[in-house]
Formats: structure tokens, C-alpha cells, sequence
């Protein structure tokens, strides 16, 4: 059985194209994870002041227990992280999302294991939906709960304050990734060869 000739590869540009736009980046030296480069995150995910008052409440439960670090500030800037995640998403991946917490929140009563919302209750209680949830035949519901604590926990591991009582400082990787960042823009061919390795 003869198979089907691969089509041929364009051939690379001698250069890169010129951006449209320069993003106003400022180099630093400064192998924090979150230098103060001038970078811009995204707007946050539209959401109702009630609305945000019952995600913190979600994202207490979701959060690793005491001592793990947790105050009121840390919950906000969970929340503004998982909010602008939400806008790089396609926005029915964004409202699903959305929606899904909303689903969350009612799994107590919607399970019939209690008349108070998943927010509502203590981390014993809400541990106990959770896993009922996630211990189900039915992988939809499977699926959202990875979903929400995936977009939780992300956040949660990338604050400072969680790598400081971590003692997890990678400056060895994130130099490699800024040397291998300037090779790449300073060899088109090199890009080339590096996106036919990644295939």
C-alpha cells in the first residue's frame, strides 16, 4: 500500500518578520519570577462583586491548609490571576470555566450531602464533596474539578509567597530559557531547526 508523499516545507526566512507593535519590555537583571519588566497581564474576567465573594470562598477551599500560606491578599491575587487566565481563554473555554464554578459551588446541594454551598461550608465538609466528585463514573464532573483546581492551584504555586516558604528560587532554569530566548531571535535558522526538533 503506497503512502501519501508528505508535503513539502516552506522554506524558512532569511529574517524574522518586524513587529507590528513593541511591547514596552524593560531587560533586567532581575531573575525574580515576577520582575518588574513592564509587562502587562491580561484585564481580569468580568465578574459581579457577589460573584467574586463566592470564588474566594471556592479558592479557600481548594487552597492547601495552614500552615501553607493563605491570607486575604493572596485570595485576591489568586483570584485576578484565575480571572485573567479566564480572557486568554476562547470565550466559551471562558464562560465554561465560569460556569463551572458556579456548578461547584452548588455540588453540595445538587448531591443532596448538604443545603449549604461548597463555599459555605468547612474544608472537612468541602474535602468530602470534592472527593465525591472526583471519585465519580461520570467523567464530565471528573473533568470540571481538575479543570477549577488546575486554573486554582497554578495560581496558588506561581505567588512568591508560596515559592519563599517553598525556598524554590529557579534562577538556573530561568536563565537557560532567557539565553536560549536571545539565541533563537538572534538566529532565524536556529528557530527554524528548533520547531522541527519540537515536532
Amino acid at each position: 500500500m503506497s503512502q501519501s508523499p508528505r508535503p513539502r516545507r516552506e522554506a524558512l526566512p532569511d529574517a524574522l518578520p518586524t513587529p507590528k507593535r513593541q511591547l514596552p519590555m524593560q531587560r533586567t537583571n532581575d531573575f525574580a519570577r515576577h520582575p518588574k519588566d513592564g509587562w502587562t497581564y491580561a484585564d481580569p474576567y468580568p465578574m459581579s462583586d457577589r460573584y467574586r465573594a463566592r470564588l474566594h470562598a471556592i479558592i479557600e477551599r481548594l487552597c492547601p491548609p495552614p500552615p501553607a500560606p493563605m491570607s486575604g491578599d493572596l485570595l485576591t491575587q489568586i483570584e485576578l490571576h484565575v480571572r485573567g487566565f479566564m480572557m486568554y481563554m476562547h470565550p466559551l473555554a471562558g464562560r465554561g470555566l465560569w460556569l463551572a464554578f458556579i456548578l461547584l459551588d452548588w455540588a453540595p446541594r445538587l448531591l443532596f450531602m448538604s443545603w449549604r454551598r461548597l463555599g459555605d461550608l468547612d474544608r472537612q465538609a468541602a474535602d468530602r464533596v470534592i472527593s465525591r466528585i472526583t471519585s465519580t463514573r461520570w467523567m464530565p464532573l471528573r473533568l470540571l474539578v481538575v479543570g477549577i483546581r488546575g486554573s486554582v492551584l497554578s495560581a496558588y504555586f506561581d505567588l512568591s509567597e508560596v515559592h519563599e516558604r517553598l525556598n524554590y528560587r529557579p534562577v538556573p532554569f530561568l536563565k537557560e530559557r532567557v539565553a536560549l530566548r536571545e539565541r533563537l531571535v538572534a538566529s532565524p535558522a536556529l528557530l527554524g531547526a528548533t520547531a522541527l526538533a519540537a515536532e
